[in-house]
């Protein structure tokens, strides 16, 4: 009897839900909210009725009965945390919205709903606040904190400048709190990420002052430590991020960010080896870790490693115990690609029917692992195997186009008539409204940096008519640049590109001063010229014998003693001493006194 009754309240649940779901869609909601009372009077404890009456009461607008409700039943502080907040904003208790909304903020927890919610919140106290006669700085002040979450929406957005202007304008007041201005310095630092260094450099010490050791939650000081770290990677500094990053690992050995900085630090050093016996050591104390083993893979992937990247893989989804997290289309996708990699593609197929069987049909996961189980099939020239999957992916889904196509191309290969039956059901071509650039699908080359990419020239978009004329186009050629000077009939000197000292008609100007003799006056310069002192050989190498060359030794000395004796010396007069003083005295005057 107490089976038969539990089933037939059940069925009568599930028809008042049906009942609620209908006057809801006609926006009754007094009468959905009876029903609703009626089946909380058969099951009190039930959530998903509880929750349809509090949204029954927020469309009713009686705010405080829905706020009642949700602090009667549902206990948990993150339970219902946007309908609460809502429910407070609708009554005007935006003081308390705020302090709510920072609480739940503050424990990492980020959603739209809640982020728009509180940038309402802001609008209203900024719009009272002016109305009030507050200065613009002091509306500010009083909104810094609400901004800087503001700013932080815009980040995770994608809206960067907005984020850098919010932040930055937050910083510039000088009576912001300095827990604000940390949250803010840290979060432009993570914006600007590796522009704009020496500026990060300095706004990550505001962020991380021994002040803020209290004021701070944990995880913010781990998420402002794990960015100074990244800070001095992008700076090069890589001993003083080696040292940092392993300081922080003794405070915070969960955080598997830290351990891929350490290993990036080498890896910037171009020394992929050295990163990758980094990481496969991090696995050995962290082999659960989800970063650590897809960065080795990927990693070794990029080495050129697929048979390494395979058995990384495989040892990580061994250690999964949950077959609905083994067989996650992502891990399953890699895991096929690897095999298909390393021509294991019997392996492959057993992944991927393995995955099918778990999920069976009906769920999203089922899809995608069908989708690559028929994919695959086509691949490999299973054209029977993959047709039975496209089907089954046709019968879900009649307007899937892509499994569709994938169909045809399967039955084109072993029954055409099949191909021609289901080709008709394709849509039409010339129905399908997207504008396509050929020429832009043609620079994208898959796999091909833009680097390697020709650049096409502009000229070839124009008129082939235009470009035919041009072709026929001489082109002008340009008048030599001639010398003022210039005679036709005079041949150009071949030796005009020279320099002029190297040119065989140079001849240098002035007298050449004869060279002084070494020695005392009157001696003989061994390999004498033509001279009487000896002083130069004039003419060369002599080729006169030694006795010769003695001889004129003997006459060169006599003929010089003669000249000696018969004119007398000179006599230089004697210099004035007083000109010399003179002079002497005035360089004195002229000269520095010092």
């Amino acid at each position: 009897m107490a089976t038969q009754e539990s089933s037939n309240n059940e069925t009568t649940i599930t028809q008042l839900f049906g009942d609620v779901e209908r006057l809801v869609n006609q926006e009754e909601y007094s009468k959905a909210l009876r029903s609703i009372d009626k089946i909380l009077q058969l099951n009190p404890t039930d959530n998903d009725s509880l929750y349809c009456k509090v949204i029954t009461y927020i469309r009713l607008e009686k705010y405080q009965n829905a706020l009642d409700l949700i602090n009667k039943k549902f206990s948990n502080d993150d339970q219902l945390i946007f309908e609460k907040a809502y429910c407070l904003y609708r009554l005007n208790r935006l003081t308390d919205v705020i302090e709510l909304l920072s609480k739940y903020h503050s424990k990492g927890n980020n959603d739209f709903g809640t982020r728009h919610l509180e940038a309402q919140v802001v609008q209203i106290c900024k719009k009272s606040l002016t109305e009030e006669d507050y200065s613009e700085q002091e509306v500010e002040q009083e909104l810094s904190t609400i901004n800087v979450q503001l700013a932080y929406v815009y980040q995770l957005q994608g809206r960067i400048s907005e984020a850098i202007e919010i932040y930055q304008s937050v910083l510039k007041l000088k009576s912001t709190d300095i827990t604000v201005s940390a949250i803010a310095s840290n979060n432009l630092v993570a914006a600007n990420k590796d522009t704009e260094l020496f500026d990060s450099a300095r706004k990550i010490k505001v962020a991380r002052s021994n002040v803020l050791e209290t004021k701070l939650y944990k995880f913010q000081r781990r998420t402002i430590a794990t960015n100074e770290a990244l800070l001095l990677l992008y700076m090069h500094k890589y001993s003083t991020c080696q040292d940092a990053v392993r300081k922080l690992l003794q405070i915070y050995p969960e955080n598997d960010d830290l351990y891929l900085i350490l290993a990036s630090t080498s890896y910037h050093q171009k020394k992929p080896t050295k990163t990758i016996q980094d990481l496969q050591e991090f696995i050995k104390s962290n082999p659960f870790s989800l970063y650590i083993n897809f960065a080795l893979i990927q990693l070794q992937i990029l080495q050129s490693n697929p048979m390494t990247a395979l058995s990384t893989l495989e040892n990580y989804l061994l250690l999964i115990k949950d077959d609905s997290e083994k067989y996650k289309p992502g891990y399953v996708g890699l895991l096929v690609w690897l095999y298909e990699q390393v021509g294991k593609s019997e392996k492959a197929v057993q992944t991927l029917e393995k995955a099918g069987n778990f999920w069976k049909s009906g769920s999203d996961e089922s899809t995608s692992i069908l989708k690559q189980t028929a994919a695959f099939k086509l691949k490999t020239g299973r054209y029977q195997e993959a047709a039975k999957d496209y089907e089954q992916l046709v019968k879900n889904d009649p307007l899937n186009s892509q499994a569709l196509a994938g169909l045809i191309i399967a039955y084109s290969h072993y029954n055409i008539s099949l191909a021609e039956k289901y080709e008709s059901s394709l849509p039409d071509i010339n129905n399908i409204n997207i504008n396509i650039d050929v020429e832009s699908l043609e620079k994208i080359v898959p796999g091909v940096k833009k680097s390697y990419i020709k650049k096409t020239d502009t000229k070839s978009s124009e008129d082939p008519s235009k470009l035919t004329s041009n072709k026929n186009k001489k082109k002008k050629k340009r008048k030599p640049l001639l010398p003022k000077n210039y005679d036709q009939n005079v041949k150009p000197d071949p030796e005009r590109w020279l320099p002029k000292y190297e040119r065989s008609t140079y001849k240098a100007k002035g007298k050449r001063k004869q060279q002084l003799s070494k020695g005392p006056q009157g001696a003989a310069v061994s390999g004498g010229g033509g001279g009487t002192t000896g002083s130069a050989n004039i003419f060369g190498k002599s080729n006169v014998s030694s006795s010769t060359s003695s001889e004129n030794i003997v006459t060169s000395t006599t003929v010089q003693e003669q000249q000696q004796q018969q004119t007398p010396p000179k006599q230089t007069p004697p210099k004035s001493k007083s000109g010399g003083d003179k002079n002497k005295k005035k360089k004195k005057k002229g000269g520095n006194k010092w």
